[in-house]
């Protein structure tokens, strides 16, 4: 992390003229802008990019950071430039973005405690975190697995939609497929795109006098009018109960 913000820094630094420009960006927001930029470098890192691929795919997500909290690149340069000329108010910032970072990491370690406690009728499969859009910027995550026991089938996530989401009628959708072809689906709407974390839960009771299939459907359920999103999903599980 101290990598990151004094890469930042001196980037800011070597950017800007001459002259000592007033912060245009309040503290809070200029902490929370700076652990955005280094949550996308850590989730970048993780999915094993080069350095260019990481440089360019930063770059395009920091702008999406600024037009989240509805600034400019410019005026967080010169910002930044403000606050390396100010050392004070520089480390009371820093310590913000710190904290920030240290609560992320404790709720991060609470999410893989509650993975390696799922149970054994947890049949989810695939990967159960996602960052939309650095997982594709139109991506529903979809999933078909193979199954063959009835039941009903719970289908929970961890997600959050943010106000700058452009998914169009978003929904999760769940599918059971029977070995007659036929199926039963179910899907739950209701998304708030307000940038705060909920659960998402879709049920779905198979029917017991067909032979089951397959699961399959979409967590990020969208229409084809969707062009791009900006969302988080975490913790996917699908479960099944008895009847």
């Amino acid at each position: 992390m101290k990598k990151t913000l004094t890469a930042i820094a001196i980037a800011a630094a070597t950017m800007m003229s001459c002259g000592e420009p007033l912060p245009e960006i309040p503290e809070d927001k200029c902490a929370e802008i700076i652990f955005q930029m280094h949550r996308a470098d850590a989730i970048l890192s993780i999915k094993g990019l080069n350095d260019n691929a990481l440089h360019n795919d930063s770059l395009s997500y920091y702008n999406d950071v600024f037009i989240k909290e509805g600034i400019t690149r410019k005026q967080f340069i010169e910002t930044i430039d403000w606050y390396v000329n100010h050392p004070k108010q520089y480390r009371d910032l820093y310590d913000k973005v710190i904290k920030k970072v240290s609560q992320f990491e404790q709720d991060e370690n609470r999410r893989y405690e509650v993975k390696a406690e799922r149970d054994s009728n947890d049949v989810w499969n695939m990967r159960s975190d996602w960052n939309l859009p650095l997982d594709g910027e139109t991506n529903p995550i979809a999933f078909n697995i193979d199954v063959d026991s009835s039941g009903t089938y719970t289908l929970t996530c961890d997600v959050t939609y943010y106000e700058d989401d452009l998914s169009d009628n978003p929904r999760t959708t769940l599918i059971a497929v029977y070995t007659d072809d036929t199926t039963d689906e179910n899907s739950v709407y209701g998304v708030v795109k307000d940038g705060k974390e909920r659960q998402v839960s879709v049920m779905l009771k198979t029917n017991p006098n067909k032979k089951l299939k397959q699961l399959k459907g979409w967590v990020l359920d969208h229409s084809n009018e969707t062009i791009k999103k900006h969302i988080d999903c975490y913790n996917i599980q699908l479960k099944r109960t008895d009847d």
